[in-house]
């Protein structure tokens, strides 16, 4: 419970300043970074963060995401998702979901299919064979522990934009 206290304090005052984009080219993904030292109020306006995550949705990529706040405990996290995600394991690192708008499939548990470690603690497969679906809708909030696979899947012609709120475990 005093996690997601802290998270929704934290939510309640998203950091936002500095920007850089990363080449679509380089990677399967757009991504935003709004990180300062933070040690002073900063503010970005829900026009502002929109219109910057819908510029990152390139032809190709997978999502844009715009990395809020990084610390070594948390990391917050704004995507916006027109295409499938991967299978995803996260060994040390506890997802919060809010949906923010949109609509997805997320399926949990069962086990990743071809899993793959694309960086330390962290491994991406191909889908997810026997886990549960659930529908993900703007207003809901998911908890997802370290070591459990998790995939998100969006429908042709469909969108999901969410917050990530990463803790360590």
């Amino acid at each position: 419970m005093r996690k997601i206290l802290i998270a929704g304090a934290i939510l309640a005052s998203l950091p936002a300043i500095a920007q850089t984009i990363s080449p679509a080219a380089k990677t399967p993904f757009t991504s935003v970074e709004r990180l300062t030292a933070e040690n002073a109020v900063r503010h970005l306006t829900g026009q502002e963060l929109g219109d910057t995550m819908k510029k990152g949705m390139t032809p190709g990529a997978f999502y844009s995401q715009m990395l809020l706040s990084k610390h070594d405990g948390y990391q917050i996290i704004n995507t916006i998702r027109d295409k499938d995600g991967q299978a995803e394991i996260h060994a040390d690192w506890n997802d919060n979901l809010f949906v923010q708008e949109g609509e997805a499939s997320f399926v949990t548990g069962g086990a990743a299919v071809d899993a793959k470690t694309t960086a330390p603690g962290e491994q991406r497969g191909t889908a997810i064979k026997g886990g549960s679906s659930m529908t993900m809708r703007a207003g809901d909030y998911f908890f997802v522990p370290a070591g459990t696979p998790h995939q998100m899947k969006v429908a042709p012609g469909q969108r999901i934009r969410f917050i990530a709120f990463k803790t360590h475990k």
